[in-house]
C-alpha cells in the first residue's frame, strides 16, 4: 500500500474583511452582551487605517502601542478569534484586562477554561490560576495561533525572551508572567 504524499499544511484562509469583519465583530459583541456606537466607530477607524488587520502587526511597535481606547475592543476581538497576531513585543507591553469578557464564545475560551480547571484540580487557587492564565497562557495562545495542547517549548522560550527584552528596555520586571 503506497504511503500518502507528505504536504505542507495549508495556509489558514484569509480573515474576513470590511463589512463581513464588522458583522462578525458586532455578532461577538452581541454574544458577550457588550457594544455601543463607540466600539463600532473604533472598529471602522481601525479598518480605515488597516483594511487587512494583519498589516497592523507589521507596523513598528511605536505605532502598534498607540492604539486608542475606541479601537481596543475590536483588536481584542481580532486577537481572541485568531485573526491577528500582534507580536511578542506588543503582547508583553499591553494589559489584557478585559480578556475574560473578550474570550467568551471565542476559539480561545475552551483552552483558557481547561487551563484554569486543570490548575485548580491539581491544587492551585482559582484566583491565582486566572491571573496566570490572563498574564501568560492567553498570550501564548494569541501569538502562536495554536491551541493549548499544541504549544511547544520554543513558544515558551520566545515568550520569556520577549519578557526579558521588555525588562531590559523598560526596567519593568516580568515575574507576574
Amino acid at each position: 500500500m503506497p504511503l500518502p504524499l507528505a504536504t505542507a499544511p495549508a495556509e489558514p484562509a484569509p480573515p474576513p474583511r470590511g463589512e463581513a469583519l464588522l458583522a462578525a465583530f458586532r455578532g461577538h459583541l452581541a454574544v458577550t452582551g457588550r457594544g455601543n456606537v463607540a466600539y463600532d466607530r473604533g472598529a471602522r477607524a481601525f479598518l480605515r487605517a488597516w483594511p487587512d488587520p494583519r498589516d497592523w502587526a507589521d507596523e513598528p511597535l511605536a505605532v502598534r502601542i498607540t492604539l486608542g481606547q475606541p479601537q481596543w475592543p475590536f483588536v481584542m476581538f481580532l486577537l481572541v478569534h485568531r485573526l491577528l497576531r500582534p507580536g511578542w513585543d506588543w503582547l508583553v507591553r499591553r494589559k489584557l484586562s478585559s480578556i475574560w469578557r473578550a474570550i467568551v464564545a471565542s476559539p480561545i475560551e475552551a483552552d483558557m477554561t481547561r487551563f484554569v480547571d486543570t490548575a485548580v484540580a491539581i491544587g492551585f487557587t482559582e484566583a491565582v490560576t486566572r491571573r496566570v492564565a490572563s498574564q501568560s497562557a492567553v498570550r501564548l495562545l494569541i501569538q502562536t495561533g495554536r491551541p493549548l495542547d499544541q504549544l511547544r517549548g520554543d513558544d515558551l522560550d520566545a515568550f520569556a525572551q520577549a519578557c526579558r527584552d521588555r525588562q531590559a528596555e523598560t526596567g519593568q520586571g516580568w515575574r507576574h508572567c
